[in-house]
């Protein structure tokens, strides 16, 4: 009988020990979903990617860039900035990718403000300086940062995997780039803008080349040239880039008391005044927001009441009938239904001579070979602003300390190619920024801000 009783309460303990390992597991499993971030890959997750997926993700950037968060904080998430995540290949894996709903976003925010807070504790603790404030970056990405403030950055200073992408583009050459023409990489930044003064001529499609003056483009484009917007030239412009570290920046007061604001793509202002103001003049736009539906571009009102400038790539012989045939995403339709809709909306495609003439200067001041893809949507909206402006300030263009590898400030992707660059030659058109820049060392490492002097205030050389 005791032996029976003993086997009885032995049998007891073990269950109760059993079911009280189970409820550990349980509750541990609960507590690692429950920390779990929503609504964005993590890093780790995205630097195992190829590289081609790396890339269609920074195919924009400016870039920061791609406004998908303007339609409401719940809408479905949209495509990417040279803009929104970039000019998205069909075959990426995140296309399903786009702004979080508001209470995502606002954890992002503060976790992101905590990391922050952490960082400068721990500088002011170990009396560090500003050159360490691009902490939680990996190596290649401070080096590089450090290379653009100092306007020497080369791709030596990218990690493998920005390296192998950029490689890929070299030898791929989708766009057929056969560049002849001279390579000095030591010209200064009053040569520099003398160089883009002459080689790069701010050009827009006006209806009288073939095919499109046969369509009747001539009738259709705007009568009062880009450079005659009303207003124009402007005496001061700001260029915002959509860039994730512009978050907390509280440059919006700044930014706003310009008397022109350009954004690009599909970067919001609702919910983000504080950091990124609430002006918008033009909005310079990928080929991809007029054709996804789910940038909504027929009645957004991010895009009403505004200027809007539109590009595509297109062959790098600029041929106009091979590229009205074969469009990279066809913004031809939506360009004729919107300016019928609104004629008296400011609307314009800029000519891809005028792209390429950019890319042209690119390559000219680099002895490394470039990317062959067309220069991101961010260095094209300064360089028509230098043409509108007195002055221009850029902010979040070259990064400041605020760098961090989120993608865009309303969204929750991340990768260094953002800012670095792997489809577009983004490392090579922010040195050039650099180099031409007349902002101190302060306001460029603490704000982001480069400031650039309009064309028509230059003089050059004759």
């Amino acid at each position: 009988m005791a032996l029976r009783i003993g086997l009885c309460q032995g049998l007891k303990q073990f269950l109760m020990l059993g079911l009280l390992a189970w409820a550990l597991v349980l509750l541990g499993s609960l507590s690692v979903f429950s920390d779990l971030p929503l609504g964005r890959p993590s890093q780790s997750a995205v630097r195992s990617r190829s590289h081609p997926q790396v890339q269609h993700s920074s195919r924009v950037i400016m870039a920061s860039q791609t406004e998908s968060a303007t339609a409401g904080p719940t809408e479905p998430r949209r495509g990417g900035d040279g803009a929104t995540r970039g000019r998205e290949a069909p075959s990426s894996k995140f296309s399903h990718l786009g702004p979080p709903h508001r209470r995502i976003r606002l954890q992002q925010q503060r976790r992101l403000k905590m990391r922050r807070s952490a960082m400068l504790r721990r500088r002011r603790k170990n009396g560090r300086g500003i050159k360490n404030a691009e902490e939680g970056l990996d190596w290649e990405a401070r080096h590089a940062v450090r290379g653009l403030w100092n306007g020497s950055a080369s791709a030596r200073m990218l990690s493998p995997r920005l390296k192998e992408a950029a490689e890929f583009y070299v030898n791929d050459n989708k766009h057929k780039v056969d560049y002849r023409g001279p390579r000095r990489a030591g010209l200064d930044g009053k040569q520099i803008l003398c160089q883009l003064k002459e080689k790069a001529r701010l050009r827009t499609l006006d209806g009288s080349e073939e095919p499109f003056s046969s369509l009747g483009w001539g009738r259709l484009v705007p009568p009062q040239a880009l450079e005659k917007l009303p207003g124009a030239p402007f005496k001061t412009c700001a260029v915002v880039a959509s860039a994730g570290a512009i978050l907390n920046s509280m440059l919006g007061k700044e930014i706003d008391s310009h008397d022109a604001v350009v954004r690009f793509n599909a970067a919001p202002t609702e919910s983000y005044e504080r950091d990124v103001g609430r002006k918008t003049t033009i909005r310079i736009m990928n080929s991809q927001i007029l054709t996804d539906a789910r940038h909504n571009f027929s009645d957004s009102p991010l895009y009403r009441n505004v200027s809007l400038v539109a590009w595509d790539p297109a062959p790098y012989t600029a041929d106009l009938y091979q590229w009205f045939q074969s469009p990279d995403y066809n913004l031809f339709t939506p360009y004729e239904t919107r300016r019928k809709a609104s004629p008296s909306q400011h609307f314009y495609v800029l000519h891809p001579a005028f792209i390429w003439s950019l890319w042209d200067v690119i390559q000219s001041n680099s002895q490394e070979d470039i990317q062959p893809n067309p220069p991101s949507s961010g260095f094209i909206g300064i360089i028509v602003m230098m043409t509108l402006c007195d002055e221009v300030d850029v902010y979040e263009y070259i990064p400041s300390v605020r760098q961090t590898s989120l993608c865009h400030y309303y969204e929750g992707y991340f990768d260094n190619a953002c800012t670095l660059g792997a489809y577009h030659p983004l490392l090579y058109e922010k040195t050039l920024i650099r180099r031409m820049s007349r902002a101190t060392e302060e306001d460029l490492k603490r704000k982001g801000k480069a400031t650039l002097p309009g064309f028509h205030t230059v003089t050059c050389p004759p």
